[in-house]
């Protein structure tokens, strides 16, 4: 564990008490004990570093200051049965992570990344939810599309999305806190998220290849918000491409090969990230000549 994610239960004051899951998280797997101390991040985003007070049947109690988020150079090492040094290991890695001054996201002031994905069958919904969240992905948005399982199926799975994030956050170290949002339909994220809006790109991955121009040029000037949707296996329909592109959504295609949904959803993140991290890099024709 990097950092811990705390719960969307606190709020927001000096304690934050934990029971069940998290608890058993922190005592059991990483063998903490009252006096440890380790970083985490709030749901608004924002670096804590957090002090076990007390411990005793399956519940803690955490002491909340804010505070910078600590570099790699905090990993507790829970091989040995106990993470070793861990007040030591935060203050090393708030140290590194000030040196260090503003990470490269800042510096490049990458977009917010909001993924809108189809409702995916059995496990695949929670791999894609867990790159995301590793990646740094603003928030997720379930749709329920044509070709995608009914809404039904969705209500039950939302919370379960919500832990897996959790733990993705907390072991890669992400500064983003991702959010799971309610499901909504193709409509609904047109209403809620307009593509044709001040600071917002919105892209939707087809398997034809209907655009005009590439990732690269709609990047071009560098918005506040991307807005990437991606369907179920099977894609969005004509009535869905219809109403993404009439809501000011753009065509994006990634490549003549077949992919899977899945792989679709995190190859299209993945795309859109990359671009943005490497655009102070880019140069054009006329630059070069």
């Amino acid at each position: 564990m990097r950092q811990f994610v705390l719960p969307g239960s606190w709020d927001g004051g000096p304690v934050c008490e934990l029971e069940g899951r998290d608890a058993r998280r922190l005592l059991t797997v990483l063998r903490l004990s009252p006096g440890d101390s380790f970083p985490a991040i709030g749901p608004d985003g924002a670096p804590y570093s957090c002090r076990i007070e007390s411990a005793g049947r399956g519940r803690l109690t955490l002491s909340v200051a804010p505070g910078a988020l600590a570099s790699a150079g905090y990993k507790p090492d829970v091989r040995a049965g106990r993470p070793a040094s861990l007040v030591a290991g935060l203050a090393a890695g708030l140290a590194a992570g000030l040196a260090a001054g503003p990470s490269r996201d800042e510096a490049v002031a990458v977009p917010r990344l909001i993924l809108a994905v189809g409702l995916l069958k059995g496990s695949k919904l929670d791999e894609v939810a867990r790159i995301a969240a590793e990646a740094g992905v603003e928030a997720i948005v379930p749709l329920c599309t044509a070709r995608a399982l009914p809404r039904d199926h969705a209500d039950g799975r939302i919370e379960r999305l919500r832990r897996v994030v959790a733990e993705a956050i907390g072991q890669s170290g992400s500064g983003v806190a991702t959010r799971v949002e309610a499901p909504t339909t193709v409509a609904g994220l047109c209403v809620a998220r307009p593509g044709r809006s001040p600071g917002r790109l919105g892209l939707f991955f087809h398997e034809a290849p209907l655009a005009q121009s590439s990732i690269h040029r709609y990047c071009t000037d560098v918005p506040d918000e991307i807005v990437a949707c991606v369907g179920p296996e099977g894609g969005f329909d004509d009535t869905e491409v219809g109403a993404l592109s009439d809501s000011g959504y753009k065509a994006a295609w990634l490549g003549p090969t077949v992919l899977r949904a899945e792989t679709a959803a995190i190859f299209a993140v993945a795309s859109v990230r990359i671009v943005c991290l490497e655009r102070p890099s880019w140069s054009t024709t006329e630059s070069r000549e």
